[in-house]
């Protein structure tokens, strides 16, 4: 059978066949017929929930690698239906970490416009970064503040968290972390405040 004749069976075949037999050989042709079939309407779902073209090529990129991996051991009655969920789903992956990393920016956007907090005081912010001896410092002031306070500061600034993961992993309400985290970084402040007079003055 030559490589043309090959080709034509291949898209003669209807799509659950070609899982099929991509499923029991791993034979990459069948899987590429999956690809050129579905690839424009995968692109679709994702254009139409990401909003853009660049973001929308990698999703893609992304469904089409895990189906490559899922597909001989996944139970697929409707390879449309698959794909599309798959696409669907990986979008909505991409869009919660998308707003994860866009409410981290605003909580920083937020301590920015405050130009007394404590992350804030650059001159102090720079001595915490470079002088070792200042680690032992922080550490003995953030365990004596308030449990609810010490608990703020270390997931806001240890752990890079956001106000609304703080929230869902402490039981606080949004407001309460923030009024938590204003608080315990003046204390912290002014709990340092005696050792480094000299330093930041």
């Amino acid at each position: 059978m030559n490589p043309a004749s090959s080709q034509h069976d291949i898209q003669g075949l209807a799509d659950e066949e070609l899982v099929s037999l991509f499923a029991s050989t791993r034979n990459e042709k069948y899987f590429a017929e999956l690809y050129r079939r579905y690839r424009h309407l995968s692109y679709g779902v994702c254009l139409k929930m990401m909003k853009n073209e660049s973001d929308s090529l990698d999703v893609v990129s992304e469904v089409f690698r895990i189906l490559f991996e899922k597909i001989p051991t996944a139970n697929i009655k409707s390879f449309r239906s698959y794909i599309y969920t798959v696409s669907k789903n990986e979008c909505i992956a991409k869009l919660r970490k998308r707003k994860t990393e866009l409410t981290k920016m605003a909580d920083l956007k937020a301590m920015q416009d405050k130009p007394l907090d404590f992350v804030e005081n650059k001159k102090l912010t720079a001595l915490l970064d470079n002088e070792p001896s200042m680690d032992a410092k922080v550490e003995e002031a953030v365990q004596k503040l308030r449990a609810e306070q010490q608990t703020c500061i270390r997931l806001f600034f240890y752990e890079n968290k956001s106000y609304k993961e703080i929230s869902a992993q402490t039981g606080y309400s949004e407001k309460q972390v923030k009024s938590y985290l204003q608080n315990g970084k003046r204390n912290l402040r002014l709990a340092l405040e005696k050792d480094l007079q000299k330093l930041i003055a």
